[in-house]
């Protein structure tokens, strides 16, 4: 049975299966289906490398996200047309104080003066950037770090010390410009290789800047 999901009241799906029934294969006919007869963008997160070969031969293109990969995604990435309701900024900041609990950790996440300084920290750091919105003034994580180590906090401290294995650390994979240019109407991440400590943060990543 074949349908167009998006003439659907929810378009969304889930494939489950037992291992071997034809999950992923399923998702590659859906895929290949959507890029053959529609004029969809199709953007996938692989965290298996298992999609790589069909986009390539669909001619998509595959970012290969990793520590050792040069293809590299900024998280701190603040794009002006985000939204027409609300301030980019308070999206941008809300993302951050997510990736801030991911990194930070702890049962009950984020205390509030932490919510806090993060915040402020952000503010602080596109303030040069919104003035003058040039690609070179793009913040990168380490600009987040440098800011939120001059708070008078000490919960801005215990932050920054949290965030300084992603900055300076052997973690650091995140802490770079974006050097990639989406230009295929058929993307794939592959995660694969970001390894277990870093593919949360990898995947929290790759939909923001979807």
């Amino acid at each position: 049975i074949l349908c167009d999901r998006k003439q659907l009241k929810n378009p969304n799906g889930l494939i489950l299966g037992t291992p071997g029934s034809g999950k992923s294969f399923a998702a590659k006919r859906e895929m290949t289906n959507a890029f053959l007869i529609t004029d969809d963008d199709i953007i996938i997160c692989d965290p298996e490398a298992e999609y790589g070969p069909l986009v390539e031969r669909l001619h998509g293109q595959v970012i290969k996200i990793s520590p050792t990969s040069p293809h590299y995604i900024n998280p701190m990435d603040l794009n002006l047309n985000y939204s027409e309701d609300e301030s980019p900024l308070s999206l941008k900041s809300d993302f951050i104080l997510s990736l801030c609990e991911l990194v930070v950790g702890g049962k009950s996440g984020l205390e509030p003066i932490e919510k806090t300084v993060i915040d402020r920290a952000v503010r602080e750091v596109y303030r040069e950037y919104l003035a003058d919105p040039e690609p070179s003034k793009m913040p990168i994580l380490e600009d987040l770090y440098n800011a939120l180590k001059k708070q008078p906090e000490a919960e801005a401290a215990r932050v920054a010390a949290a965030l300084e294995l992603y900055v300076h650390g052997s973690l650091n994979v995140f802490n770079h410009r974006t050097n990639i240019d989406i230009h295929n109407r058929l993307v794939c991440f592959d995660i694969k290789e970001l390894g277990k400590q870093l593919k949360k943060l990898g995947m929290l990543i790759i939909q923001d800047q979807v």
